[in-house]
């Protein structure tokens, strides 16, 4: 069998991988240990709900426009710890989906998180809300008009409309938390908000708050992989320079 240049390296450096990511979701399993520390996005958000609560007004936690993806999956984990505090200190927060398939996921989600809470009762479906995309931002930047939210929660696989919700809600005075893993919209959400996941962190975030042992094995893992490809890099480079191109044949192999 004839194998392609570089297949030989990505099937090694698949199998590390794979290793790690097993062997960190048995010990997490085993110990209940979490490799993850808690960032300070998430305290922000215990605070933006204590504003809400404090000022009577409800927060808008607002999903991406992208398709469903991992960020997604984790921005689920992020609204189900969110729609937790709200529940538990008596406060409002508006759900917005840009995506139906993700409509009755939320739904669930966040009648989850009353059920959790111990105030099934006051969840309200009404505050779980489709917007169509096609008429999404306005319908969004409507609802921070007439709801005059004091917090928002903007999550997910973002695009242009970060700097339109993000914008909306500066311009309304609201506690902004954002976070998304496509770093083309993170300059937007910087500027704009009061505290923001850069990049992978909302996965970290994810794993942090579902404590699921194979998000947890799964960013384990993707951490290695960043150490050994910066280790390559500056090896490489540094053998390169000596005139050595050993690392380049192997990643070649």
């Amino acid at each position: 069998m004839i194998i392609r240049d570089g297949r030989l390296s990505l099937l090694v450096f698949f199998v590390i991988m794979m290793a790690a990511a097993w062997q960190s979701l048995r010990r997490f399993r085993r110990t209940g240990t979490l490799p993850i520390r808690r960032l300070p996005g998430l305290d922000a958000i215990d605070e933006a709900v204590g504003r809400i609560t404090e000022m009577g007004r409800p927060a808008a936690f607002v999903q991406g426009t992208g398709p469903l993806d991992a960020q997604s999956f984790a921005s689920f984990e992020i609204m189900r710890y969110a729609a937790e505090q709200v529940a538990k200190h008596d406060a409002r927060m508006i759900i917005c989906n840009a995506l139906p398939e993700t409509q009755p996921i939320t739904e669930e989600i966040v009648r989850g998180a009353y059920r959790q809470a111990g105030r099934e009762e006051a969840y309200n479906p009404d505050d779980v809300r489709y917007l169509a995309d096609t008429s999404l931002r306005a319908a969004v930047l409507g609802i921070f008009q007439r709801e005059k939210v004091a917090a928002t929660f903007l999550f997910g696989n973002y695009y242009h409309e970060s700097l339109i919700f993000a914008e909306a809600g500066n311009v309304i005075g609201a506690m902004q938390i954002s976070g998304t893993a496509n770093t083309h919209q993170l300059p937007f959400f910087v500027a704009c908000c009061d505290y923001t996941l850069i990049g992978e962190e909302i996965f970290a975030a994810g794993a942090y708050l579902s404590r699921n042992p194979a998000q947890v094995g799964s960013l384990v893992a993707q951490e290695l992989g960043k150490f050994i490809a910066v280790g390559l890099i500056v090896v490489g480079a540094l053998l390169v320079t000596a005139g050595n191109n050993f690392i380049v044949e192997l990643i070649k192999r």
